[in-house]
Protein backbone atom coordinates (compact mmCIF):
# COMPACT_ATOMS: atom_id res chain seq x y z
CA UNK A 1 0.00 0.00 0.00
CA UNK A 2 1.41 3.20 -0.92
CA UNK A 3 -0.11 5.40 1.48
CA UNK A 4 1.66 8.94 -0.25
CA UNK A 5 0.78 8.79 -3.62
CA UNK A 6 -2.87 8.39 -2.34
CA UNK A 7 -2.92 11.24 0.27
CA UNK A 8 -1.63 13.37 -2.64
CA UNK A 9 -4.16 12.38 -5.01
CA UNK A 10 -7.07 12.87 -2.80
CA UNK A 11 -5.36 16.12 -1.82
CA UNK A 12 -5.64 16.97 -5.06
CA UNK A 13 -9.15 16.41 -6.02
CA UNK A 14 -10.30 18.92 -3.54
CA UNK A 15 -11.03 22.15 -5.47
CA UNK A 16 -9.81 24.05 -2.41
CA UNK A 17 -6.27 22.66 -2.15
CA UNK A 18 -6.30 22.74 -5.74
CA UNK A 19 -6.62 26.19 -6.54
CA UNK A 20 -4.42 27.65 -3.54
CA UNK A 21 -1.54 24.66 -4.63
CA UNK A 22 -1.97 23.75 -8.38
CA UNK A 23 0.28 20.94 -8.57
CA UNK A 24 2.71 21.75 -5.53
CA UNK A 25 2.22 18.98 -3.38
CA UNK A 26 4.90 16.05 -4.16
CA UNK A 27 6.14 13.34 -1.70
CA UNK A 28 9.92 13.45 -0.51
CA UNK A 29 11.71 15.78 -3.02
CA UNK A 30 10.57 19.05 -4.05
CA UNK A 31 11.74 20.06 -7.82
CA UNK A 32 14.21 22.83 -7.78
CA UNK A 33 12.55 26.08 -8.11
CA UNK A 34 9.48 24.94 -6.63
CA UNK A 35 7.26 28.27 -6.51
CA UNK A 36 4.94 28.73 -3.41
CA UNK A 37 3.43 27.69 -1.97
CA UNK A 38 4.25 24.62 -1.84
CA UNK A 39 3.88 20.96 -0.20
CA UNK A 40 5.73 17.80 0.85
CA UNK A 41 4.87 14.53 2.37
CA UNK A 42 6.83 11.63 3.74
CA UNK A 43 5.80 8.48 5.54
CA UNK A 44 7.84 8.73 9.00
CA UNK A 45 5.81 5.14 10.37
CA UNK A 46 4.68 2.77 7.88
CA UNK A 47 1.07 1.07 9.23
CA UNK A 48 1.47 -2.02 10.95
CA UNK A 49 0.69 -5.60 9.33
CA UNK A 50 1.53 -7.93 11.84
CA UNK A 51 2.93 -8.58 15.60
CA UNK A 52 3.37 -11.73 17.72
CA UNK A 53 -0.50 -11.70 18.09
CA UNK A 54 -1.43 -11.44 14.59
CA UNK A 55 -2.77 -8.53 13.09
CA UNK A 56 -1.97 -5.54 14.74
CA UNK A 57 -3.29 -1.39 14.36
CA UNK A 58 -2.50 -0.24 11.06
CA UNK A 59 -1.25 3.81 12.16
CA UNK A 60 1.14 5.37 9.98
CA UNK A 61 2.51 9.01 10.78
CA UNK A 62 3.19 11.33 7.43
CA UNK A 63 4.65 14.44 8.01
CA UNK A 64 3.20 17.30 5.32
CA UNK A 65 5.67 19.91 5.39
CA UNK A 66 4.03 23.48 4.18
CA UNK A 67 6.22 26.42 2.90
CA UNK A 68 5.66 29.53 1.41
CA UNK A 69 7.66 33.09 1.24
CA UNK A 70 4.96 34.86 3.65
CA UNK A 71 3.78 34.21 6.95
CA UNK A 72 0.03 34.90 5.80
CA UNK A 73 1.05 32.44 3.30
CA UNK A 74 2.53 29.68 5.33
CA UNK A 75 -0.77 29.74 7.41
CA UNK A 76 -3.24 29.83 4.77
CA UNK A 77 -1.79 26.84 3.06
CA UNK A 78 -1.39 24.86 6.38
CA UNK A 79 -5.23 25.55 7.28
CA UNK A 80 -5.78 24.33 3.85
CA UNK A 81 -4.23 21.00 3.83
CA UNK A 82 -5.68 20.96 8.18
CA UNK A 83 -9.17 20.93 6.62
CA UNK A 84 -8.95 19.03 3.82
CA UNK A 85 -7.33 16.05 6.14
CA UNK A 86 -8.59 16.44 9.58
CA UNK A 87 -11.14 13.90 10.87
CA UNK A 88 -11.54 12.75 7.25
CA UNK A 89 -12.68 8.57 7.52
CA UNK A 90 -13.25 6.96 3.82
CA UNK A 91 -11.19 6.44 0.88
CA UNK A 92 -7.72 8.18 -0.08
CA UNK A 93 -7.41 7.03 -3.49
CA UNK A 94 -6.80 2.96 -2.90
CA UNK A 95 -6.83 3.14 0.76
CA UNK A 96 -9.72 2.92 2.98
CA UNK A 97 -8.53 5.16 5.61
CA UNK A 98 -10.43 4.96 8.79
CA UNK A 99 -9.21 7.82 10.45
CA UNK A 100 -7.03 11.00 10.09
CA UNK A 101 -5.94 13.03 12.69
CA UNK A 102 -3.92 16.40 12.01
CA UNK A 103 -1.52 17.84 14.65
CA UNK A 104 0.26 21.30 13.82
CA UNK A 105 3.82 22.11 14.74
CA UNK A 106 5.44 25.92 13.53
CA UNK A 107 8.80 26.12 13.02
CA UNK A 108 10.81 29.79 12.57
CA UNK A 109 11.51 31.42 9.38
CA UNK A 110 14.36 29.49 7.37
CA UNK A 111 16.76 32.17 7.20
CA UNK A 112 18.67 30.15 4.26
CA UNK A 113 15.27 29.36 2.16
CA UNK A 114 14.33 32.68 3.00
CA UNK A 115 10.91 31.11 3.03
CA UNK A 116 7.95 30.13 6.28
CA UNK A 117 7.57 26.23 6.84
CA UNK A 118 4.77 24.84 9.16
CA UNK A 119 4.80 21.13 9.51
CA UNK A 120 1.33 19.10 10.23
CA UNK A 121 1.41 15.37 11.50
CA UNK A 122 -0.56 13.07 10.10
CA UNK A 123 -1.97 9.84 12.05
CA UNK A 124 -3.57 7.85 9.29
CA UNK A 125 -5.44 4.70 10.45
CA UNK A 126 -6.00 2.42 7.32
CA UNK A 127 -8.54 -0.41 7.67
CA UNK A 128 -6.82 -2.09 3.68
Amino acid sequence: MELIPNIITFLMLNTTVTALFDHRITGDDVPDGQTYPYAYLWEVTSPQNYNHQGESGRVALVQCDVVSDTIIGADEAKRTIKSALSGYRGMMGEVNVGFCFVNEASVPKDADQKAYRRILELTIGTNS
